[in-house]
């Protein structure tokens, strides 16, 4: 029953790029930074609409002018650093896929957005993160992972998130321009519940109508294509992000110390992300380095933990 509302909610989303108005598409991994281990893999796929004064209002009790909605799918790949071994490693996280489905509404201005969002996924097999990590090591001649039969089992998880922000107006330096973005996020789910504060700089060749937040380690970050317009021509921009992430539950950790993994809870971990995007038309492309400095709860120790990626980013006429 829950696997088939999935299957159904995927589909909508598929059909409705039919209509889309903005799309991005993110693709993380760690071989970027030479690296092969824990969060290894992440996908996600961000549509975001027009300003449309017709939608429902979802967030009445917010008096801004702007509405926008946005849906979004995110696949992440979890595994241990040690793959050569087919038993579990009871000291280290245990391999899983992980697969959801955001639903998404926004109000803001210039300088405000909030974001109230709701999420349904699954963790498991149903996520068929073995199968994809599998073929990428084949292509590209990576040794196989022998692990994935110790995957954590399917769960259906469900979460709902509210997040606010502010944006600074540009500022103008000579030919450039200078503006800041800090947020706030809050999760409430069986995946993942905690807070986030964060915020981002960005210097930029033109001044800038889009949000530059600070997403979560692991996710889509759907905001940052709120209020994204095509430039005329060719430009750029640099920025730079850090966040505090403080967990509560965190089901992946969690579940795998109630199977008997030696690990210890999440207590927070502090972010840092360094972009560069290049803008030219109705896209944008964007090349990043995120890096988590990880501290546990019960242990005074802590890790940390890199990935890049890539995002690409089209507005539709």
């Amino acid at each position: 029953m829950k696997i088939n509302l999935l299957k159904k909610s995927f589909l909508f989303l598929t059909t409705s790029l039919i209509y889309a108005d903005t799309v991005s598409l993110v693709l993380e991994n760690d071989v970027i930074v030479w690296q092969d281990h824990h969060y290894t893999n992440g996908m996600y796929f961000t549509w975001m609409s027009d300003n449309n004064t017709t939608f429902p209002d979802l967030l009445s009790f917010i008096d801004l002018k702007q509405k926008n909605v946005a849906f979004s799918i995110s696949h992440a790949i979890f595994t241990p650093e040690n793959k050569n071994i087919s038993t579990r490693d009871l000291n280290d996280l245990p391999y899983a896929g992980y697969v959801a489905l955001n639903f998404l509404a926004y109000k803001s201005s210039a300088n405000f957005f909030h974001e109230a969002g709701i999420n349904i996924g699954m963790v498991g097999p149903f996520a068929q993160a073995d199968t994809l990590q599998k073929n990428f090591h084949s292509v590209f001649g990576f040794n196989e992972p022998n692990g994935w039969d110790n995957q954590l089992d399917d769960e259906f998880i469900y979460g709902i998130s509210y997040n606010a922000g502010y944006k600074t107006d540009p500022i103008k330096i000579q030919d450039l321009s200078l503006d800041l973005t800090t947020n706030i996020k809050a999760d409430l789910g069986n995946f993942y519940t905690g807070t986030l504060v964060g915020t981002s700089l960005r210097l930029s060749s033109i001044a800038m109508r889009s949000f530059i937040t600070a997403g979560n380690f692991i996710g889509a970050n759907e905001t940052s294509v709120l209020n994204y317009e095509p430039t005329k021509s060719f430009n750029w921009a640099l920025s730079l992000g850090i966040h505090y992430n403080r967990f509560n539950t965190y089901y992946l950790i969690d579940k795998a110390i109630e199977e008997g993994y030696y690990l210890d809870e999440l207590d927070y971990i502090i972010g840092q992300k360094f972009a560069l995007d290049l803008y030219y038309n109705a896209l944008k492309v964007s090349f990043y380095l995120k890096s988590v400095d990880i501290q546990t709860k019960s242990i005074p120790s802590s890790s940390n933990e890199k990935i890049g990626g890539v995002s690409i980013v089209w507005k539709w006429d």
